[in-house]
């Protein structure tokens, strides 16, 4: 008889017990603390290099001048990672030409995508081919890319000097590139 007894004795405990665990996990608290750092998207020039061809005449000079911009325009989305390519023909004459040839290095930590042009306002790949109004035309191997961390790529650009060229002048093309982060690339 005792035993009969004890069985609501147990089971008011039992249930007391489940209760109270119930309530006590319902009030506590869980912290967590985290820290999240975010990536680097940067790139530099490395390598550039120029070939020209004269025909063996010797007289024109093809130079290129590499620009790292920095804080040119902060407004845009793109931070600082645009890239100034300026490209200078002294003496140019018709069927000259000039291959130059340069390496962007991914300094950052996150994969980038690029080269873009902001040519329409928006991000773009170059075209192919673009032919100005004083007799030059301009080839651009500018694939986008993507460029991992630590990685580099090579791209060219061909200046060819068409017949209608003015003598005695000096050409000037300014090719400004843009890289993104990687899943940020204009489709």
């Amino acid at each position: 008889m005792r035993i009969k007894g004890l069985i609501p004795v147990i089971a008011g405990l039992m249930l007391l017990i489940v209760l109270g665990s119930a309530l006590a996990m319902w009030y506590d608290t869980l912290k967590i603390k985290a820290t999240i750092s975010t990536g680097d998207v940067d790139v530099k020039f490395g390598k550039v290099d120029s070939v020209e061809n004269d025909h063996g005449k010797d007289v024109a000079n093809c130079h290129v001048e590499l620009m790292e911009i920095e804080d040119e325009d902060s407004g845009n989305s793109y931070g600082d990672n645009d890239l100034d390519l300026n490209i200078t023909i002294e003496n140019g004459y018709p069927s000259y030409w000039c291959n130059v040839t340069f390496t962007v290095n991914n300094t950052g930590t996150i994969p980038v995508k690029g080269p873009y042009s902001n040519a329409t306002g928006t991000l773009s790949p170059f075209s192919d081919r673009e032919t100005l109004d004083d007799g030059v035309e301009i080839l651009y191997e500018l694939e986008p890319k993507q460029i991992d961390p630590g990685e580099s790529a090579t791209f060219t650009i061909k200046i060819h000097i068409l017949q209608g060229a003015e003598e005695n002048h000096t050409y000037t093309h300014q090719v400004k590139l843009y890289f993104v982060q990687w899943n940020e690339a204009p489709s």
